[in-house]
């Protein structure tokens, strides 16, 4: 499968994005992807396709989802930039 992904995207646009500050393997295979100045991180399969996105809208600039790390059961970490702040997400 090519996958191709848009870069510099401001907005809620799946699989597109503004700037990746990190990227995580989960323990199914899944890619968690940070997105910082669209304030989350978007999920995907192994194979590229879209899954879901979440976050916590920032009410500053829009610099939120700095980094994401996954547990092996799932949970979700993200380092939230703009309040200072880990956040915990569970699948």
């Amino acid at each position: 499968m090519n996958v191709t992904f848009g870069l510099n995207i401001f907005g809620p646009f799946k699989g597109w994005f503004a700037t990746v500050t990190s990227i995580e393997i989960g323990p199914e295979g899944n890619l968690f992807v940070a997105d910082f100045y669209n304030d989350r991180i978007q999920k995907f399969t192994a194979g590229g396709d879209y899954l879901t996105s979440f976050g916590i809208e920032s009410d500053g600039p829009g610099q939120t989802e700095i980094a994401v790390a996954v547990d092996s059961d799932g949970t979700v970490w993200s380092v939230n930039f703009d309040a200072n702040r880990v956040e915990q997400w569970r699948p």
